[in-house]
């Protein structure tokens, strides 16, 4: 089960080199600045803008730059929802998004791409249902190559600031593949630098997120804008005229 998700696509483009930090990425991630959610107001409502830029530079010192934006929402029954559109390089070029939307209590996954023609409502088993959250991380923005398990990150922490108003703890960590290493005449270091809301009721959002890579670029994740309370109700409505087509998953969930 696939959808095809665009600005998850244009970003992929730049994941293609041979040694990587994936592994340790996510691992780092996962241990160093995600506080756990608790007490009542874990799971608040709310709405959050991203923009998206990778800045990739040529040998002859030229660049190309690739802009997505994101939206993610939260409302107060648990829905989530993750919109994903890109910036067209060109005038005459369309815009083109996808939205994925995880519904707790149907126990229901939807999404669609803009243009388009369908919705597709499938439904999540309630038996790993931890894992089946497309629109409720927002880390996956950012894809990785693999890793090379010789490579060990050195990681600082960056203390906490302040984004649209959400507060958050930062952390990043760097990895250095030595000299002549893969063909490098001198040191290669890439860096991937992650911050967390602390503030109750936000604590699973990745407020921003740097990953920088000689080799491919660097990413930038950035929070724009960030609204509390319910969102729009109109961002969890598919287009009116679109065709509904449902699917029936017994196994576990794989997002499209």
């Amino acid at each position: 089960m696939r959808g095809r998700v665009y600005g998850i696509l244009t970003l992929a483009a730049v994941a293609g080199c041979s040694l990587s930090v994936a592994g340790q990425v996510a691992e780092a991630r996962s241990k160093a600045v995600a506080p756990a959610n608790s007490g009542s107001t874990a799971r608040l409502p709310y709405t959050a803008e991203f923009r998206i830029t990778h800045v990739q530079t040529l040998a002859d010192g030229s660049t190309i730059t690739r802009e997505t934006t994101e939206v993610y929402a939260r409302d107060s029954q648990g829905r989530s929802l993750n919109m994903s559109s890109t910036t067209p390089a060109a005038e005459d070029q369309m815009v083109h998004s996808s939205v994925n939307l995880n519904d707790p209590v149907a126990h229901t996954h939807t999404w669609w791409n803009v243009p388009g023609q369908r919705v597709t409502v499938s439904n999540i088993p309630q038996l790993g249902m931890g894992r089946s959250t497309c629109a409720a991380s927002n880390l996956a923005a950012i894809p990785q190559p693999a890793a090379d398990p010789r490579m060990k990150p050195v990681a600082e922490d960056l203390g906490k600031q302040t984004f649209q108003g959400v507060e958050a703890h930062g952390q990043r960590n760097v990895w250095t593949i030595p000299a002549r290493t893969i063909g490098n005449s001198d040191d290669l270091v890439r860096t991937d630098e992650v911050w967390f809301s602390t503030t109750p009721g936000y604590t699973s959002l990745n407020v921003r997120q740097v990953y920088d890579d000689p080799q491919t670029g660097r990413t930038t994740r950035e929070l724009v804008k960030f609204i509390q309370g319910e969102p729009d109700a109109a961002l969890f409505q598919p287009p009116a005229d679109y065709e509904f087509v449902t699917q029936e998953t017994h196994e576990e969930f794989r997002c499209p």
